[in-house]
Parts: C-alpha cells; sequence; structure tokens
C-alpha cells in the first residue's frame, strides 16, 4: 500500500474522486508496495484499482489507453538499507558531523534499476527476483567484487553465503542484462582471485555487459577499521 501525496487537475483521479492521502492498495490484485510497482501495473486498458479512502477500501473499474496515467503522484520511496560490513565502505570512511545522509549505506535492487546504483544482491529474496523479472528491471548494476565465497563474505562484511551465482544464473537466464563492479584492494582479491572472478563473470557474456574494475578509495578517516592497502603503480 501506497500514499497518494498530490492528485493533478483534469485527471483520471480526480474525475474519480480519488484524495491526497488516500493509499493505493492493488491494481488488478497485484498489492502495490512501492511507485515502481505502480508504474508497471498502471499500464493496462482496463484496470480495477483499489483504494483506501479512510477506514474504507473502493474499488474502480477504469477504461483507459495503455499509456494513460491516472493524473497523481505517490510517495517516495523508501530506499532499502544496506546490511553488508563492507571492508571498504565509503561510509565508514566519512568524517564525523556531517549530515545523516552521508552515513545512510543503500542496498536496493529497484534504485539499481532506476539510477544505476550499486548492489551485491545479499538483501535481494527470491520474491524481490521474481519481481525483477517480473517487470524487467534491466539492467541492474552489481557489486561483485570477488566470486571466492569465503573471500566475498571477508569483503562484505556476512556470515553467509549470498548465493551469489544462483542469483546472477536466475537473473541472466531469465534476460536481465547486468552491469558487474569489482572495488580492487592489494592483497585481498587481486592476482589470482581477479583472474578468477573475471574468468567468472565473463561465462555470462552478453548477459553480463561489463565489469568495471574500481582502485579502493581510501580517507584519512580509518581508525580502527580494516586495515586495507593503496592501489599503486605496480
Amino acid at each position: 500500500m501506497v500514499e497518494i501525496i498530490e492528485i493533478y487537475p483534469g485527471g483520471i483521479a480526480e474525475e474519480l474522486g480519488i484524495e491526497a492521502g488516500d493509499h493505493i492498495v492493488s491494481i488488478n490484485g497485484k498489492i502495490i508496495e512501492d511507485a515502481l510497482d505502480f508504474r508497471f501495473y498502471i499500464t493496462n486498458e482496463e484496470i480495477d484499482l483499489v483504494v483506501k479512502q479512510g477506514d474504507e477500501e473502493v474499488t474502480f473499474e477504469i477504461e483507459k489507453d495503455y499509456d494513460d496515467d491516472l493524473g497523481l503522484e505517490l510517495q517516495e520511496m523508501n530506499i532499502r538499507a544496506c546490511g553488508n560490513s563492507c571492508i571498504f565502505c565509503f561510509v565508514y570512511q566519512n568524517p564525523k558531523g556531517m549530515r545523516k545522509t552521508i552515513y545512510f549505506k543503500d542496498e536496493d535492487f529497484r534504485f539499481s534499476f532506476m539510477y544505476g546504483h550499486y548492489t551485491t544482491l545479499t538483501n535481494t529474496s527470491k520474491e524481490d527476483l521474481q519481481r525483477i523479472v517480473e517487470q524487467r528491471l534491466t539492467p541492474l548494476y552489481i557489486s561483485v567484487h570477488v566470486t571466492d565465497t569465503e573471500l566475498r563474505k571477508t569483503m562484505l562484511g556476512i556470515k553467509f553465503d549470498d548465493r551469489l551465482f544462483e542469483k546472477i544464473d536466475f537473473l541472466t537466464e531469465n534476460g536481465i542484462e547486468l552491469n558487474c563492479q569489482i572495488v580492487l584492494c592489494p592483497e585481498l582479491n587481486d592476482g589470482k582471485h581477479l583472474d578468477k572472478t573475471i574468468e567468472d563473470l565473463k561465462k555470462y557474456f552478453p548477459k553480463i555487459q561489463s565489469v568495471a574494475i574500481v582502485p579502493v578509495g581510501l580517507t584519512k578517516h580509518r581508525k580502527n577499521l580494516f586495515k586495507l592497502n593503496p592501489v599503486t603503480e605496480e
């Protein structure tokens, strides 16, 4: 369910008596969790729109052109927080006293699709993966870093196998294209580990469209953090 924050004059929503403060519950039986859901399911010529108005749920049967908008604005999506503790995360390397948003770690496949944010997919559920495929959220931007399972756990600061290849297999087999990233940390995921990671990802070409290798960024604000070496010319 997602809140309507504005109704545009002359639109379908205004004609139906839908108001700001109402909530979109479902479209054609599909529960609406966010604006991205809404945009996907609204692209039909016939829709059953369930709206919560106060304590009552009202169903509107709408016939429209395929690409007609309803003339409303929904609340902004809440960004999913990252549960990883990556040893190179820039958020941990920021100085104190900055605005709160500087210290927020995002990990959200929706923002990967919309804005090119990189995500590790560690917090992506089976339902999320199915949604990605159904709604054709492609391409996505994936932070891989390394394909060795144990080293990946270390680098991401997690204690579980996040089944990276199962997720990549499912997505690529269902037509989702990926752009991957490796944050290169000397003496960790370089050398033979880097070679293996590239070889593992190369097998998915052209569904994996690119693999970017980014040198780890280090600041002076690393007290009590995992010791990392800077990338050198060698």
